[in-house]
Parts: structure tokens; sequence; C-alpha cells
């Protein structure tokens, strides 16, 4: 049975050219983009499908699973990452163009400073950077972090690659567009103004990889242009309502004060460590009041992995750290194939089959596809004291899917992780009894019932030493923490906090973002005595 779409959501469905759309948390943007797609594919002939791009391969394979659901045909349409997508719609089949020969390309992850290739690390973009790009293609290199910049000099300089594009593909839908860099925005356009429908799907309020130098700017000059359609999905779908207006109320757009307050803030005598004792006591009385049944169904989220470690060796409950690993780091095609096989095989929902299918179509290559299946079922068969025994199966299944991606880069971490049970289990789902314990940043796309929100600190959440900017993404950092939250959200202040640099404990003074305008009353201030 198909899902009824709100109103907010039919506005969009109907409406039929460009469109940017501003998304809330939990307000339905999923479904909304799987239906939009949906209502394209059955008008499209069998050789043309749409692009659509996630910022991670784990939401770009669930859009692809869920649209699989709603219409089992998707036709020739592209699923995956930005990177993916350059790499294999536009620079492995048009490089040739460029450079007058065939040849096995390498993704480069790392440029060493003593290369020839070092101008490339140079902050500005220049045209000698596009002539070393050029260089490296012709030698088989494709850097990673250039992958942009190399399609766009592709589609610039071979018509046949934009006349491919037009010819396979009728939309461009990119979700998390608050995240996309400037050469993101470049590349989109272009296709746009070349004809292809184009569709952005964001959330100013949560951009907050500045480091990566992505920033909202673009997401918000496209909400400005006349041949863009502006929508909203406002209303959150998945957080209790007095969440959603506290985190509204963020950034002064909360309409109403909530009689039911679930969002908290909890004073308690003490650091890191008091705090934890305090949630190992009231979890329990928290779980019974809303009907929650397992611990890996809370979150515990924390600034720092420095706070994560400190509040984890104080409790006394079960938990599980998530920590970042080689393959984390690892943006290569193998090196986040690995990732998120890894993750697939310990996941309790996905079988083999599911994963093999997700890799090939059984009707259009069903040779591959019965040689990913007995891959699959041979890894997926390994336990996690024996997943080391996998190495060669998860190779040869990479080889498969990425015939000419291999990286020594991406085999050495994939070695690192399945022969370190440390690592490996960061890659296995918290047990039942297991509360989760995560960084800001990771739990991002994440949700849970119950979240405890740490570091709300001065110096820390916002750092004062960071400039306009920094200070924004740190309240957007905040607005994702809280949006994690199904139920309810309680934020821990305690009287001090512990500090990494000097290993010692001092004053801890309560976020300055915790006293903007209306937020006192749309939550409830508490103490916990111990």
């Amino acid at each position: 049975m198909v899902k009824e779409p709100t109103e907010e959501q039919s506005k969009i469905l109907q409406q039929k050219g460009n469109i940017v759309i501003t998304a809330k948390p939990g307000s339905g943007k999923t479904y909304t983009i799987v239906e939009k797609i949906a209502r394209v594919i059955p008008d499209l002939p069998e050789y043309k499908g749409v692009i659509a791009i996630s910022f991670t391969n784990k939401a770009s394979d669930e859009l692809k699973r869920r649209c699989k659901q709603r219409c089992a045909d998707t036709k020739q349409s592209f699923f995956g990452t930005i990177d993916k997508f350059y790499i294999s719609q536009i620079i492995i089949p048009f490089s040739s163009h460029v450079t007058g020969n065939i040849t096995e390309y390498e993704i480069v992850d790392n440029i060493d400073e003593s290369s020839k290739y070092a101008p490339l690390l140079e902050e500005s973009f220049s045209s000698k950077k596009e002539s070393i790009l050029v260089e490296g293609l012709q030698e088989g290199k494709i850097f990673l972090k250039y992958t942009g910049e190399t399609a766009l000099y592709i589609l610039e300089n071979v018509p046949g690659a934009m006349q491919y594009i037009k010819a396979r593909y009728s939309h461009i839908i990119i979700d998390e567009y608050q995240d996309c860099g400037e050469i993101q925005d470049k590349v989109f356009i272009k296709l746009v103004e070349s004809g292809l429908t184009g569709i952005a799907v964001g959330d100013i309020n949560q951009a907050i990889y500045g480091f990566t130098k992505r920033f909202p700017k673009y997401l918000i000059a496209l909400m400005k242009r006349d041949d863009f359609a502006r929508f909203e999905l406002s209303k959150n779908h998945r957080c209790h309502p007095s969440i959603s207006e506290y985190s509204l109320c963020l950034f002064g757009a909360s309409k109403t004060v909530p009689r039911e307050k679930r969002v908290f803030k909890v004073d308690i005598s003490g650091d890191e460590r008091n705090i934890a004792a305090a949630i190992d006591k009231y979890l329990h009385p928290i779980k019974d009041k809303y009907g929650i049944v397992r611990n890996n169904q809370v979150a515990i989220l924390c600034r720092s992995n420095s706070t994560a470690f400190k509040v984890g060796e104080n409790l006394s409950t079960p938990y599980k750290i998530f920590e970042e690993t080689v393959l984390d780091r690892d943006n290569s095609e193998w090196g986040r194939f690995f990732r998120d096989l890894i993750s697939a095989r310990f996941d309790e929902s996905v079988f083999a089959v599911d994963y093999a299918e997700q890799l090939f179509s059984e009707e259009l290559e069903p040779q591959k596809y019965r040689k990913a299946l007995a891959l699959c079922q041979s890894i997926f068969s390994n336990s996690f004291e024996e997943f080391c025994n996998a190495e060669d199966k998860i190779k040869e299944l990479a080889g498969l899917v990425y015939a000419q991606k291999e990286t020594k880069v991406a085999l050495n971490n994939l070695h690192s992780v399945i022969s370190d049970p440390h690592q490996l289990k960061n890659y296995v789902p918290a047990r039942e009894n297991e509360l989760n314990i995560m960084t800001l940043h990771k739990s991002k796309g994440l949700e849970f019932n119950i979240v405890f929100h740490m570091d709300m600190y001065k110096w820390i959440i916002p750092n004062e030493y960071g400039d306009e900017s920094s200070v924004q993404q740190d309240l957007n950092l905040h607005y994702v923490g809280l949006t994690r939250a199904k139920d309810a959200c309680y934020i821990m202040n305690g009287t001090a906090r512990f500090r990494r640099k000097k290993n010692d404990y001092i004053f801890a003074e309560p976020s300055s973002f915790l006293s903007k305008p209306g937020l006192a009353e749309r939550r409830k201030d508490v103490r916990w005595e111990m």
C-alpha cells in the first residue's frame, strides 16, 4: 500500500521543473525523493533513468533499495555518491577523448608532497592544476580530491560527454545539498543548464562540514534562482513536536510553545564521571517513562572522542563506543566498498542475497550476479572471530564490482581492519543491552529514541575562539544532536568538565546556545541529585 503524501509533499510531487527543497529532520524527505523518482521513471524510455546522488554510500544504498521497492524497474538510473558519479559516468568513459589513449585507472587518495603532482595540494585551483590532472589521466591516475574538477573539465572539453549524460538521464537529484562545495555546485548547475531537470534537497541548519570546505551558501544561492521553484518540508514526523519546536527555536523559527516538553537541561554537580553515574541511575526510569525496551535505542552523543571515552569508562551500564577506523578515512572506491560490505555483514537485517542484489541485476547481468551471490554467501558465513578468513573473498568481490579501481592503500586498510578486532567491532551494531556512544558528527543521519547530549559548554559548543562560520557550524551540530532524538533529549550539564590537553578537570560554564531567546520556555530545566 502506497503512503499518501502530505500537502507539502504533494506540491513537490506535482512540480515538473527544477526544484530546491529545504527539509527539516524527520520531514519525510527520503519518501518525497523516492516518490518523485517513482513518478518520473514510468514516462522515460528503457534506455534512460535519473541520477540520484546521496552524501554517503549508506544513504545511497537505502535510497536505491526504497526506489526498487516502490518501482521494481528503475531503468538506467544511477544511485551513488557524487564521486562515484563523476568517476563512473564521466571520467572513466570519456578520459580517452582527452588523453588520446585507453588505460586502466587508479584512484589516488594521497598525493606525495615531493611528487610532480604536488602543485595539486595548493589552495587555489588554476589552469596549471588542470594540466596536471590531465597528465595524471594520461598515466592512469584519478585524484579522488579532484574528481569534481576533472569531471567538469571533461564536460567542458568533450562534447560527447554532455551529450551522453543528456541522452542517458532526465533528472539529477542531489540530497544533502547543504554539504556541497563549489565544484559540486558548478557541475550540478552545468548539467541543469544543459537540459537536465535539477532537484536539490537540503537543510541549511544541518551544515556541519565546514572543515571540508562545504558550506550551505550554494543551497541558499539555489533558493534565490528564478529557474528553480522553492519548496519546504517543515513538518518533523520523526521527533516529538517539542523537540522539533526547540530545534527550530535555535534559529528563531519556532511558532509555538509546546505544552508537553521533552527537551531537558539536566544540571549535575560534578564532571563527566558524575554524569555517567547519573545516566546509570536515571536510565531505567526514563526508559519506562517512554516505553523503551532496549538500551541500543539510547545514545550518548559527544563533541569529541575524549568525552565519549571518559563517559564510557565511568558507566556501569553496558555500552558500545563507535570509533573512526582507517577504512572510515578511506574515500577510494575500494575503501568505501570494503566499509559498506563489512557493515552489511554485521547488520542482522541484511542477508547475502540482499547485498548481492544491490551489486548486480539477476536479469541484466546473470553471470556476475551469480558470482557475486556466491562470494557474498561465503563472506557472510564468517563469524566475527573468523572474519579475517574472508579477506580474499572480499577482494575478489571488490574486483568483480570495481575491476579498475584497486588501490594498495585500500587493501592495506581492509587487512588492518579485519585483522584487528578492536577496529572491526566498530562495524558491529550495539547489542540490545548496550548504549550507543559516538560523536555528534558520527550521529548525523541516525536516530534514537532517547539522546543524552553532552559537551554543551562554553569553549566546546560553541568554540568561542572560532570565527562566525565556525560558531554557526557548532550551532548546526547542536541542532543535529537534538534532532537525533525521537522521544526525548537530555542536555547534560555538569559543574566541571574534562580537559584533554592537560588531562585535568576545570570549571564548566554552560554554552551560550542554551540561553538563546525562547529556549527556556521550550524545555524543562531539572537537577539530578546523586
